[in-house]
């Protein structure tokens, strides 16, 4: 009908025969206008949320509702919609069956988990249909659903709880002064949950994370005043909006600071690998891979471990890290120090490894069946993208099944490997992976017999020879290296040493203007000639030294092997360097990379020292 009445719109041009087309144009629009009342009359617009009629639930009134806003540390942000229902005045019972509900539809992305769940029963978990929609635009929704058979009696009430776990819902931004750099937090979040229908009254609560302060909110615009008190370590930001009206859209801007440790992290991936051996052990490598989106730096990181783990020692791309501390022995936090500051947008990849009690995680059942209840990781406060799980079985056991299949199952010849992948994790959830697997005991006797039987055959072979059945082969002859041609290669080697620090100095004092350009390129042409000559004296003196026995020969390699190791760090350092200038590495990363390269480049100096000095030695 749109089409045809935009069609007679378009042929109508001011020329002959306007009356009739304006004629025309009139009945249609008459025509589309009675056609649109009689559908609205005869088939009234009916939002359905998952095939459930929303007009038909409307037979309860929303009594009250708790709206809880919580910050934790590392930037995840939880509402809590405590929801209490009531049948309508003219109602004696209400059967209850769904209930929709959601959130201003921007804050979509930021939704990475949702579960409800019965207030005076947090045990009974009630089904929920997301991305439902609310029958309006610009809103997104979600349907909980209630058992069959659920009902609230004449002048009473049903309270039932929706958890919210949201992401990247807080910024950051810091602001230098007099000697002194404060970074100040910005909540963007829905103020009030989005209803169907009026609520009597809505409380709703914000609370900042530990020694946290105040400084603002959007809500100062709009007339209303939060009431601030303390709970603890945390400031309490309340107010009541009485009655909350359908649909509601507002969203609020609290902006505060923090005394605290508080971080914004984004967790990229994370890995588990769990490693059963033969011998009743078991052993976790934790593998952390976070990025900071705060401009607060990052000097440490707080996780938990489960009960009883032992052994705890933690690394980083460029090696081993100080032990991370416990912090507190009964709920198992340890806090690791970072090699450097974690600076906003960068990146960090650490691993953690421990082992735990076998007794505690492994069931046997029998003779041959076991069980592994592996745990996740515990207590952390930010939304893991991709979690994933590696369990390798002892070599000679056999998978059986588990509560979640395995992505992937490898099988090499002793050995059984399964995979397990998971995303957008939170601590909310229950991850219960149960893991059957059938192992017999002898596997365990295995390995060391076959070193028995493999040392035993090379018994009898060295027996065997040592019988005399091959002939004896003759003593190879050691020539003497003469003393003066060992001084000879330690004075050129010393002194070619020298030349290379005098054309580093002369480099420096070029860049710093110390030095004519003519005169460093002539002293550098100097250089180089005298610095070509040692090298070629040098090559014919080590081949001559490194004729003279086996000895002498790995002397030589463990020469050039150093030499190899100190031009390649030298290079590193001269690209790592140029990359930082030119803006495409981060402070952090360079000063890591640089403190890499400069470990490598003193490790072959002190090889080059040690050969030098031990010939030195020979020659007195």
């Amino acid at each position: 009908m749109l089409v045809i009445i935009r069609r007679a719109y378009e042929e109508f041009d001011g020329k002959s025969g306007v009356c009739l087309k304006r004629a025309t144009l009139t009945l249609l629009l008459l025509a589309f206008s009675l056609l649109l009342f009689l559908t609205l009359t005869t088939f009234p617009v009916h939002a359905t949320t998952a095939g459930i009629d929303i007009v038909s639930l409307n037979n309860f009134q929303i009594k009250h509702v708790n709206h809880e806003v919580q910050i934790w540390n590392g930037g995840m942000v939880t509402i809590n919609d405590t929801i209490s229902l009531s049948p309508k005045p003219d109602e004696n019972s209400t059967l209850l069956s769904s209930f929709s509900m959601g959130f201003p539809f921007r804050y979509k992305p930021n939704l990475d988990y949702c579960f409800a769940y019965n207030t005076s029963n947090p045990n009974q978990r009630f089904e929920i249909t997301l991305d439902t929609g609310l029958g309006r635009i610009g809103f997104y929704g979600i349907n909980v659903v209630f058992p069959e058979g659920t009902s609230i009696g004449p002048g009473s009430s049903y309270s039932f709880t929706v958890f919210f776990v949201f992401s990247n819902l807080i910024s950051s931004e810091a602001e230098t002064g007099e000697n002194v750099t404060n970074v100040y937090f910005d909540l963007d979040f829905p103020t009030y949950p989005s209803f169907l229908q009026n609520a009597s009254s809505c409380d709703v609560t914000v609370t900042l994370p530990e020694n946290s302060s105040l400084v603002g909110s959007s809500f100062d615009f709009k007339g209303f005043i939060y009431n601030l008190f303390e709970r603890g370590p945390h400031t309490v930001l309340n107010h009541t909006r009485s009655p909350l009206a359908e649909f509601s859209l507002e969203s609020d801007m609290i902006e505060f600071t923090s005394e605290g440790t508080i971080s914004l992290i984004n967790a990229n991936e994370m890995s588990r690998e769990i490693t059963l051996n033969e011998w009743r052990q078991i052993s976790f490598s934790d593998f952390y891979y976070i990025t900071s989106k705060g401009d607060k730096d990052v000097l440490s990181v707080a996780f938990r471990l489960p009960a009883g783990a032992s052994g705890v020692s933690a690394r980083d791309e460029l090696g081993s890290l100080s032990p991370p501390t416990l912090e507190n022995e009964t709920t198992y936090l340890y806090r690791l120090i970072l090699r450097t500051a974690l600076k906003k947008s960068d990146t960090i990849k650490f691993t953690i490894t421990y082992q735990l009690p076998w007794e505690k995680y492994v069931n046997q059942y029998d003779w041959s069946d076991f069980s592994l209840k592996p745990v996740f990781f515990e207590h952390y406060n930010w939304t893991i993208r991709k979690l994933s799980v590696k369990v390798s079985l002892p070599e000679g056991a056999e998978f059986q099944s588990s509560s979640v299949s395995p992505d992937s199952l490898q099988k090499s010849v002793l050995q059984e490997t399964l995979t397990f992948a998971f995303y957008n994790v939170t601590p909310f959830q229950s991850l219960a992976l149960d893991i059957s697997y059938r192992y017999l005991m002898f596997w365990a006797s295995f390995r060391p017999m076959l070193w028995i039987g493999a040392l035993v055959v090379v018994g009898c072979v060295v027996a065997f020879a040592w019988r005399g059945i091959a002939p004896k082969a003759p003593a190879i002859p050691v020539i003497p290296v003469p003393p003066k041609d060992l001084e000879r290669f330690v004075d050129a080697y010393e002194e070619k040493t020298t030349v290379l620090r005098e054309l580093e100095l002369i480099e420096e004092q070029l860049r710093k203007g110390k030095i004519p350009r003519r005169r460093y390129k002539v002293r550098r042409k100097t250089l180089e000639g005298r610095l070509s000559v040692l090298s070629r004296d040098l090559a014919d003196l080590r081949e001559k030294i490194r004729a003279a026995s086996s000895r002498y020969a790995t002397i030589m390699s463990q020469v050039e092997m150093a030499e190899t190791m100190l031009e390649g760090a030298e290079t590193d350092i001269r690209r790592v360097e140029a990359r930082y200038r030119s803006g495409a590495l981060s402070k952090g990363a360079y000063q890591r990379l640089l403190e890499e390269y400069y470990r490598r480049r003193e490790k072959a100096k002190v090889t080059i020292d040690g050969v030098l000095l031990r010939l030195r030695e020979e020659i007195r």
